[in-house]
C-alpha cells in the first residue's frame, strides 16, 4: 500500500513538472493578438489588434484623407478648419456629419474618446506626448513637399486605419489624374512657359524645394521665387527681388483666415504699387487668384491644386472644362 501511494505521488510531481502529456504551460495572462502593426512618418511604431473604430484628426489634410479612406462614421472629429472652403476640401455637410472640430489640445481630443488620434510631425509635441501619456494612440503623419511625399503620406495612413487597399486605390487615381494632366502640359513649349510669383500677406511665398513650388513645376509653370539664387534669399522677399524676377503673372492669398485680412484690399495695394508699375504682371493685368486650399494642399487633393494651377496659368489649354 505505502509503495502505491509512493508511485501516485511521483506521478503527481511529473505532472506539475510538465511531463505529463505533451500540452504547453498555460499563461494565465491574456495576451491580445495582433492584427497589424505600423510604422508612421516620425519612425515610430504603432500596434492595433483591430481596425480604429473612433478617429480623431487634428489636421486638415488627415482630415481629407481619411474622409475618403473610411466611412464618416469612424470619425469622430475633424480638425478646426474642417468646412472652410479657403483652406480645406472638407464641405460644410461632411463637417456637420462628422459633428465635432477639434482645437490642437488635450482636454478637446479627450473628449470625444478616440481609440486613435492622427495629427501630423508638425503637431504640438507637448499635446502629443500628454495624450500618448494618458494612453492614447496616436499617428504623426508627414508634411510632404513635393508629389512623391503626399503619395507615401496617404499610403501610410491608409495602413494605420486598417484601409491599406483603398490608400492604394486613392493614389493610383491620383497618379492617373497626374498622368492625364501631364499629357495636355506637355504640349507647352519651353519658351511659352509663364513665370508666376505667389504672394501671401507678407510677400512673396514658394522657395525652391517647397510644395508650392513642386506644384508650379508640375503645372509646367516657371515659379519665380525658386529663381532667386540662395545667396540672395532671406526670410523675406523684397519687392525689388519681385521686379527682377519680371513674372508674368502675380497669384494673390485668398484666405482671411484671422478675420482681420483684407483681400481686396490687398489686392488694390499690390496693382498700386509703384514699386510694381513695370512688372508685367502689372502691366498686362495679369493678377490671378487661386484659392489658399491648393497653395497650402496637404492631402491627394494635390492632384486638384496642380490642375488649378495650370488652369490659372494657362487657360487657353482648358477651354471647355470646367474649373
Amino acid at each position: 500500500m505505502k509503495r502505491l501511494l509512493l508511485i501516485c505521488l511521483m506521478l503527481f510531481l511529473v505532472c506539475l513538472t510538465g511531463g505529463c502529456g505533451t500540452q504547453e504551460p498555460v499563461n494565465n495572462s491574456v495576451q491580445e493578438k495582433v492584427a497589424y502593426e505600423v510604422i508612421d512618418e516620425a519612425g515610430r511604431k504603432l500596434t492595433f489588434t483591430e481596425k480604429p473604430q473612433r478617429i480623431a484628426s487634428l489636421t486638415y489634410g488627415t482630415d481629407e484623407i481619411l474622409t475618403d479612406l473610411v466611412d464618416t462614421k469612424r470619425i469622430v472629429g475633424y480638425s478646426r478648419w474642417a468646412g472652410d472652403p479657403e483652406i480645406t476640401f472638407i464641405t460644410k455637410e461632411q463637417a456637420r456629419k462628422v459633428g465635432r472640430k477639434l482645437e490642437e489640445n488635450t482636454e478637446a481630443v479627450l473628449s470625444v474618446k478616440p481609440d486613435l488620434v492622427v495629427a501630423t510631425t508638425a503637431s504640438n509635441s507637448e499635446v502629443i506626448h500628454s495624450l500618448e501619456a494618458l494612453g492614447l494612440k496616436v499617428y504623426l503623419a508627414g508634411r510632404p513637399k513635393n508629389y512623391e511625399q503626399m503619395r507615401v503620406k496617404v499610403l501610410k495612413l491608409g495602413e494605420a486605419v486598417g484601409e491599406k487597399a483603398k490608400g492604394e486605390e486613392l493614389v493610383k487615381q491620383m497618379d492617373e489624374r497626374i498622368a492625364k494632366l501631364e499629357s495636355k502640359l506637355c504640349k507647352i513649349p519651353d519658351d511659352k512657359r509663364k513665370t508666376v510669383v505667389a504672394f501671401n500677406f507678407i510677400s512673396a511665398m514658394g522657395r525652391k524645394g517647397d510644395l508650392i513650388d513642386n506644384m508650379l513645376n508640375m503645372a509646367h509653370v516657371i515659379n519665380g521665387v525658386a529663381q532667386i539664387p540662395n545667396e540672395f534669399m532671406t526670410s523675406y522677399v523684397s519687392k525689388e527681388q519681385v521686379v527682377r524676377i519680371n513674372p508674368d503673372i502675380f497669384l494673390l492669398p485668398t484666405w482671411n483666415y484671422d478675420n482681420r485680412q483684407d483681400i481686396e484690399g490687398y489686392l488694390n495695394r499690390v496693382q498700386n504699387d509703384p514699386a510694381y508699375k513695370d512688372v508685367k504682371a502689372i502691366k498686362n493685368n495679369q493678377i490671378k487668384f487661386v484659392s489658399d486650399k491648393y497653395r497650402y494642399v496637404a492631402s491627394h487633393h494635390i492632384v486638384d491644386a496642380v490642375e488649378n494651377f495650370a488652369k490659372a496659368v494657362y487657360p487657353e489649354y482648358f477651354r471647355g472644362e470646367k474649373y
